[in-house]
């Protein structure tokens, strides 16, 4: 990895644990203090007896019910205080406010097509459960860094979205979906049983670059995978981060190959020719009890570019228990392409696998200071992918 690849990242993490700082202490900004005035635009609340009568200066003095009518109401970079309650779905963070969740606010977006929807960029959205989004053949995201019209097409991208501390589950889709946007992070997040954990990708022609994702718990996805990191346009997944998450139990939907779902703790994928997923870093995570190989790479088509992907100093335990092309063992790291690829990985913990590493097709490993306990086989390899 190059010096100027980290010159790139180290900001983004910074930018993170700063705004997580500012975050967990973001429902206070709804209290005025005695002696000093809060800084920035008046907070709005919104709960579930909210009504326009109250002053709107705590949960109890809520104004609004509805939290598409505080988002609208409220001043620019103001926060959109939700109280504990549930509300409906089909949320649309269309200006430049924050969500700050207070404990038990929850979003119910079952019947909708998703339940938070981001096209205001530099916006966050933080302490919220989202759960159940489900509406038949829409995106079904819990949150989305994408907008929406009235018939369901997207408008566009937003860019720098924090997404932090949130629960998100029972989603169709995916519980967060990071999908073309750049310098956003996903931090503290629980999503687990969804259909995919945390999606990186660029469905609208818009590269997906420079995000985080960190600290986050994405567990018993069984539709899919914990984190997904793949190229759907061409446009490209390149140059993101994935940090210190724990990824397990993802991809079990059904029992046995080869109807397996896939499911690995994290995957690098781009099923299109020429496809882009270059310069993405997996370090310090945790991998277990996965379908697919604790972190996967499959590069299906010809041309795909993985260049520069780096897989450090993660702890991968027993996974692939449901199988992979030509990999029918349980395994750690799994490397599928169809044109050449060179891999770096390094410095990783792997064990009670029978392969630590397995490479289908042509793809070259740079395998240095690796640590393997309990596998049968360091590598193993396949002529084809």
């Amino acid at each position: 990895m190059s010096s100027k690849t980290l010159r790139l990242r180290l900001p983004v993490a910074a930018a993170a644990l700063g705004t997580a700082a500012l975050v967990a202490v973001a429902p206070a900004a709804a209290k005025t203090h005695k002696h000093h005035k809060p800084h920035g635009p008046k907070p709005v609340y919104v709960a579930p007896k909210g009504a326009t009568k109250k002053n709107d200066k705590s949960c109890k003095q809520a104004k609004y019910n509805s939290i598409q009518t505080a988002i609208e109401a409220a001043k620019l970079k103001a926060t959109v205080v939700i109280c504990k309650g549930t509300y409906p779905g089909g949320v649309n963070l269309d200006r430049r406010v924050n969500l700050v969740g207070k404990p038990g606010a929850t979003i119910d977006a079952n019947g909708d097509a998703y339940g938070i929807a981001v096209s205001a960029s530099s916006t966050t959205i933080a302490g919220l459960t989202v759960k159940d989004a489900n509406e038949a053949n829409m995106i079904d995201d819990g949150i989305v860094t994408v907008g929406f019209d009235s018939s369901g097409n997207p408008t566009g991208p937003a860019n720098h979205v924090k997404v932090i501390g949130n629960v998100l589950t029972g989603n169709l889709n995916s519980g967060i979906d990071l999908n073309s946007t750049a310098h956003s992070v996903a931090f503290g997040n629980k999503s687990n049983g969804n259909g995919i954990g945390i999606n990186v990708a660029d469905d609208l022609d818009v590269p997906a670059t420079k995000n985080l994702i960190a600290l986050n718990v994405t567990n018993q996805n069984t539709g899919g995978c914990g984190i997904a990191l793949a190229d759907h346009s061409g446009a490209g997944v390149t140059d993101n981060v994935v940090l210190k998450n724990v990824s397990n139990n993802n991809g079990l939907s059904t029992p046995t190959a080869p109807d397996a779902s896939a499911g690995s703790g994290v995957i690098l994928a781009a099923p299109i020719p020429n496809g882009i997923v270059t310069g993405n870093l997996i370090t310090q995570n945790k991998f277990s009890g996965n379908g697919h190989a604790g972190v996967v790479i499959h590069a299906h088509a010809p041309g795909d570019d993985f260049s520069g992907t780096v897989i450090s100093k993660n702890l991968i335990g027993t996974n692939n228990v449901r199988q992979d092309e030509n990999d029918t063992q349980t395994t750690g790291i799994y490397l599928g392409s169809l044109s050449p690829q060179t891999v770096t990985v390094t410095g990783n913990q792997i064990h009670d696998d029978y392969y630590g590493i397995f490479m289908s097709g042509p793809v070259q490993v740079t395998n240095k200071k690796n640590k393997f306990h309990n596998v049968t086989q360091k590598t193993g390899t396949f002529a084809t992918f």
